[in-house]
């Protein structure tokens, strides 16, 4: 915050009369580098506060012991952070300066807060705190009411953005989390897991939440409701409880949609028995085939990830395969069919139809697999003379019994 901010606060005590000059000061320390520029300290969180004190009308002279409370109502309420009590401060001509006042990170989440403030004078004195009522509120500056109920948590990386309902939270340990807005009582906006993103809503998830933050990181939920985007840089774009498990996945939107495979992007406009067991999805393979003829599978990731088909479940495919070698000879296939997991055993329902589109290399070649071992349906690809990449979007509609 560039400049000072400064409010006047007529506190009466018992004894004491006060009054209180209070400047807040947040200023980035900066270290300049050998090029020219400039590395940014975090400032922490705590403020400079500054008063003026009077007894009777007359200002203090000598040194002071205060104690600050900071509460979240202005009769009773809860304390908020730990107690700060501030001894043998200077007073001169009744001022006075609090250069390190901390309430924690946690203090300031938009909420209206109000300060209690206790003094004994001189330094030393015996008994308790004076203490001086009401207990002062801490109101905003001007321009800081054009972002009511947004805050940043400062962490050791990457602040953390925090909008919307006071009660929306992200885990501690997570860096670099952003919540737009939106929760409500009893339905808060959760990011769990580093750099994710709940854009608005209420009841969404960014992170798996299973207590590491670093192994889920990148989610994004856009709005909607009781959505998660608990994989690697998956996505949730809306709708209501969709989730997005597999890494990279996306659900644009909908109703209980379940994109669990890596990539995958799911869609469904609601369910029978559970999330998923009614949509349609997308996928995406891919894999290299050696010059051999030898066929290879082709797999999301390009490394292992496979189109797996869970225990119940039927899904009818249409398959668009394209493969391409460095001396430009091209090949695109289809491939139609259905499969299923029947107790265990992942089989063909009939028999798939294979489509030769166009071929420049007769002896390349694709198949679909119904692999059993792996529970899985495989597209698989050869290149007999040449190396070849190889491309494969798999659209299913998928249906999943009891």
């Amino acid at each position: 915050m560039n400049g000072r901010t400064r409010k006047t606060m007529i506190a009466l005590g018992a004894v004491l009369g006060l009054m209180i000059l209070l400047t807040i000061t947040s200023t980035r320390a900066q270290v300049e580098l050998q090029d020219g520029a400039t590395l940014q300290a975090n400032p922490g969180t705590g403020f400079t506060y500054q008063g003026r004190l009077t007894n009777g009308g007359t200002p203090v002279n000598g040194t002071c012991d205060f104690e600050f409370k900071l509460y979240d109502a202005a009769n009773a309420g809860t304390q908020i952070g730990s107690t700060q009590t501030k001894t043998n401060v200077s007073v001169g001509a009744g001022y006075f300066t609090i250069p390190d006042l901390d309430f924690g990170a946690g203090a300031f989440d938009g909420q209206a807060r109000w300060l209690a403030i206790g003094v004994k004078c001189p330094t030393g004195s015996s008994g308790s705190y004076t203490a001086l009522n009401p207990r002062q509120p801490l109101t905003p500056v001007p321009y800081a009411l054009a972002l009511p109920g947004l805050y940043t948590q400062q962490t050791a990386g990457t602040s953390n953005l925090i909008g919307g309902y006071h009660g929306n939270s992200v885990t501690g340990g997570v860096v670099g989390a952003t919540i737009g807005g939106g929760g409500i009582n009893g339905f808060v906006q959760r990011v769990t897991d580093n750099y994710g993103t709940v854009g608005g809503g209420s009841n969404n998830q960014a992170g798996d939440g299973a207590g590491t933050t670093n192994d889920r990181e990148y989610a994004t939920v856009a709005g909607g409701g009781a959505n998660i985007a608990s994989g690697n840089s998956a996505t949730v774009g809306g709708g209501f409880q969709n989730t997005a498990g597999g890494d990279y996945a996306t659900v644009p939107g909908g109703f209980r949609a379940n994109a669990s495979h890596y990539g995958e992007m799911a869609y469904a406009s609601g369910w029978f028995n559970s999330a998923g067991d009614a949509q349609t999805s997308v996928y995406v393979m891919r894999n290299l085939s050696p010059d051999d003829g030898s066929f290879v599978d082709l797999f999301l990731d390009g490394v292992a990830q496979r189109l797996t088909i869970a225990q119940g479940r039927t899904i009818a495919f249409d398959a668009m395969i394209v493969g391409r070698d460095a001396g430009g000879n091209s090949a695109a296939y289809r491939i139609v069919g259905a499969m299923e997991n029947e107790g265990g055993t992942t089989q063909y329902v009939g028999s798939p139809i294979v489509q030769l589109v166009v071929e420049d290399v007769v002896a390349w070649d694709v198949q679909v697999n119904a692999d059993d071992p792996n529970d899985a349906l495989t597209i698989r690809a050869s290149s007999l003379g040449s190396q070849a990449r190889w491309v494969a979007v798999v659209q299913t509609v998928e249906v999943q019994s009891p």
